[in-house]
């Protein structure tokens, strides 16, 4: 009903959300969330944890996940799905659509983001443009470095290692090393060997064998 009625929605938006701001309003974070929130046993939410959320999307932390103090949850614009045994560490930013597997660990002051800005219309200022959702998953096992940066729509494949500062522009496959900006492959697992080894050189390509032409000479 409320999804079909678009005036009705943004009334119930209003009275929850403050117009310019993503922080819902005080009762909303009182009595609305604990029928929000889906939690695992042994999960903890700590008290100053800042949720910024909706109850149209989804806000989910499984068995003895822990989000601590300071980090910043917002599922304005998508689900946030944390699987079991993860830590979300102090500082660190969720922007959904996000889903994170099992025993995902995150340093302090990281982000991963489901979304991008919007900006093509240069008649509009970029803030009001809107944006578009995308999400990001990150698979199991998975650490991540402190202040590092995952954008939206990506892939963070299983038992990899996101060195601390790195931004991560594209894919990742699985039992990788990444570090730097933009991030790149430093190591892999070599399943056969059981060692992590570096990824293989790059071959350049070949300079061309055809003569360069003479120079043209005009008296």
């Amino acid at each position: 009903m409320i999804h079909n009625n678009p005036k009705l929605k943004k009334l119930i938006h209003f009275l929850m959300v403050h117009p310019y701001s993503s922080r819902p309003r005080l009762w909303t974070r009182m009595f609305v969330y604990p029928f929000i929130i889906k939690r695992g046993k042994g999960s903890i939410i700590r008290r100053r944890a800042r949720l910024d959320l909706i109850p149209t999307k989804k806000f989910a932390i499984g068995y003895r996940t822990i989000v601590e103090d300071y980090a910043i949850i917002n599922n304005g614009m998508g689900d946030i799905i944390v699987g079991d045994r993860c830590g979300i560490t102090s500082r660190v930013k969720l922007v959904g659509p996000v889903t994170l597997g099992n025993m995902v660990t995150i340093g302090s002051g990281a982000q991963i983001t489901g979304l991008t800005h919007n900006f093509e219309d240069v008649t509009k200022p970029i803030k009001d443009q809107g944006v578009t959702p995308n999400r990001t998953v990150v698979e199991d096992d998975v650490w991540i470095g402190g202040n590092s940066v995952i954008i939206q729509g990506l892939r963070i494949g299983t038992h990899c290692i996101i060195a601390s500062g790195s931004v991560v522009t594209r894919d990742v496959p699985s039992y990788s090393v990444v570090a730097g900006n933009p991030a790149r492959v430093i190591k892999q697992y070599n399943h056969e060997t059981g060692q992590w080894e570096k990824p293989p050189a790059k071959s350049k390509e070949k300079k061309s064998e055809i003569p360069e032409k003479s120079p043209v000479i005009i008296d």
